[in-house]
């Protein structure tokens, strides 16, 4: 009964939180909004009292974002969430938060039935660990969706760097050589050069264009792409040579990657055994002996037994997982 309190408490404090993030955005959106009435007013009222400035735009790899952008994305970013990509996520971003929360609940009550005569370390697993299980569990979902996305990004880049390679050659302009690359290309590649493409073709500087590629992916290669293209674009020269050096490093960086990959499959397959052997000899012993295998769900002593070994398992194939994830960096 102590333990449904909290979970539900627990449920109130996080529905009350995010209420209150939902508040506060709608305070500053409204702030914002009212600012900017205040300067068109005055521009309609009194056009003459405003002083006239020319503006000079620097042209760098540098993004200047508003206040109220920047609270967001800073929100954002504190469970994982990149605004920027959101579009490119497989569900809707703010569907992974409440699954993440309903998998944090089920974690924390399979944790909790085994420790239900400790109160004092149900209470700290509910109101201390929970919090953190949650955002470390919708973290690395929203790390997992970039990291595949980076990847084939990664995968497919050269290939598009070759064709843009093709195209200037043979006297095409830079702007019709994206297109072409956004035409010919793989997802997620075909996307990001479309909306490159668009926008050089409606007048956005291509150096400015390609900025906002760079920070929008956040790829080291897109960043020499971009630096590489801004600076053609700055003092004139070719191209051609830069883009093939950079297509031959990424080349290689991925056939590096895929041999760490197969230099590492003796470890991801022992991960994958071990993590599925007990679930397939506890079937097989429920098969066989039921009454061995149910002291683990009717007593005390076997609920904490295996608990414990869930946990074990757990950090575990973590600890195997993060070492792969190291190696393959």
């Amino acid at each position: 009964m102590i333990f449904h309190e909290l979970v539900f408490l627990f449920a109130i404090i996080v529905v009350l939180l995010v209420l209150a993030g939902i508040v506060l955005v709608s305070i500053l959106q409204s702030y914002d909004r009212q600012q900017k009435l205040q300067l068109r007013m005055q521009d309609v009222v009194a056009p003459g009292e405003r002083s006239i400035k020319t503006a000079v735009e620097e042209i760098s790899l540098t993004h200047k974002v508003s206040r109220i952008q920047e609270l967001k994305e800073r929100a954002a970013g504190f469970i994982g969430v990149d605004l920027r990509q959101a579009e490119t996520y497989p569900i809707k971003w703010w569907l992974v938060p409440p699954l993440t929360l309903v998998l944090t609940a089920v974690v924390v009550l399979m944790a909790s039935h085994p420790l239900s005569g400790y109160k004092a370390l149900v209470f700290l697993l509910t109101y201390f660990a929970s919090p953190v299980i949650w955002l470390v569990l919708t973290k690395f979902v929203f790390n997992w969706f970039t990291n595949r996305r980076n990847a084939k990004l990664l995968e497919q880049f050269p290939d598009a760097l070759s064709t843009i390679v093709r195209c200037v050659r043979v006297g095409i302009p830079i702007g019709e050589a994206l297109r072409t690359v956004a035409r010919d290309a793989q997802e997620p590649t075909k996307t990001e050069f479309d909306v490159l493409a668009d926008k050089v073709s409606i007048g956005i500087p291509l150096d400015i264009a390609l900025r906002e590629l760079s920070q929008r992916i956040k790829l080291t290669e897109y960043q020499f792409f971009a630096t590489a293209l801004t600076l053609q674009a700055r003092s004139g020269g070719g191209i051609t040579q830069t883009l093939e050096t950079l297509a031959e490093v990424i080349r290689k960086r991925v056939g590096l990657k895929a041999r760490g990959y197969a230099l590492t499959a003796e470890a991801r397959t022992s991960a994958l055994i071990l993590s599925v052997l007990p679930f397939i000899a506890a079937g097989a012993i429920f098969v066989m002996q039921r009454e061995y295998i149910m002291m683990l769900f009717t007593t005390k002593s076997g609920e904490s037994v295996l608990g414990v070994a869930i946990l074990l398992m757990g950090i575990g194939m973590g600890t195997i997982q993060y070492m792969i994830s190291n190696v393959l960096k």
